[in-house]
């Protein structure tokens, strides 16, 4: 499922003129709202919207978390509003999937949004562990640009991962964001558990915290005003690259991983 969601987002952002109005018109409104810009950072993804698709997107992606992290988390009705929009604006785009149901999509993203942005905002020192990741799968697979990205999902490099998996997974960071799942989603760290013994060693997942592993992600919480900003500042097509282009980004490790 996780693969076939990937997919549909990198296509979805390769094809991006070809999306329908109503879903142009959705992604827009997300981008352009204050209260999800304020927790989600979208504009950070401009330039991996209208930049070159051959160039690594690691240091917008970088950019993006950082504004993420610093910014109040979102509320629940942000999220709520996030999710109505596109499921409904982007109906015929998820109908592929089958995940258009706006009820059960908003309670998941709820349920999940707050591990999510834990794990995303750890940090080794002063590099965040979402970065740092991306940057060991780039030393192993080349640039992560959304050219190469795509052409990883559909055909990934299953022999070359499996041959420098430790030097991708048994890092600090990966044993935090381990311990942070085991915290909060129990049943999906056990399924995991076993894995990482055999590749990292019983004592990642003891639950310790390595040491120089920090959390950034701001404390406070935002607040549900709304209100849109229709300035107009950028293009309907960028607004949508830029909102595809999170999911591109939340995804991207994941599925490389998987």
């Amino acid at each position: 499922m996780l693969r076939t969601v990937t997919l549909v987002a990198l296509a979805a952002y390769v094809s991006a003129q070809s999306l329908s109005s109503a879903c142009t018109s959705a992604l827009s409104s997300i981008a352009l709202n204050t209260d999800a810009a304020s927790c989600l950072n979208p504009l950070a993804l401009v330039s991996i919207a209208t930049g070159n698709t051959s160039q690594s997107i690691i240091p917008t992606i970088d950019n993006w978390l950082t504004g993420v992290c610093g910014a109040p988390a979102c509320t629940n009705e942000t999220i709520a509003a996030v999710v109505t929009n596109i499921t409904t604006g982007c109906s015929t785009e998820l109908s592929v999937t089958g995940t258009d149901d706006a009820g059960a999509i908003t309670t998941l993203v709820q349920q999940y949004y707050p591990t999510v942005r834990k794990a995303f905002c750890l940090r080794d020192g002063s590099t965040n562990c979402i970065t740092q990741t991306l940057q060991n799968i780039e030393g192993v697979v080349g640039p992560l640009s959304l050219t190469n990205i795509v052409q990883l999902a559909v055909n990934p490099p299953t022999t070359l991962l499996a041959q420098n998996l430790t030097n991708i997974t048994c890092t600090s960071c990966v044993k935090e964001i381990y311990n942070v799942i085991t915290e909060d989603i129990p049943s999906s760290a056990a399924s995991l558990k076993s894995t990482f013994d055999e590749q990292c060693g019983a004592t990642f997942t003891d639950g310790t915290t390595p040491s120089g592993i920090t959390q950034s992600a701001s404390q406070t919480t935002g607040t549900s005003q709304s209100s849109n900003n229709n300035s107009g500042a950028l293009s309907s097509f960028s607004m949508a690259g830029i909102s595809v282009s999170g999911l591109v980004a939340v995804s991207t490790v994941l599925t490389l991983l998987a």
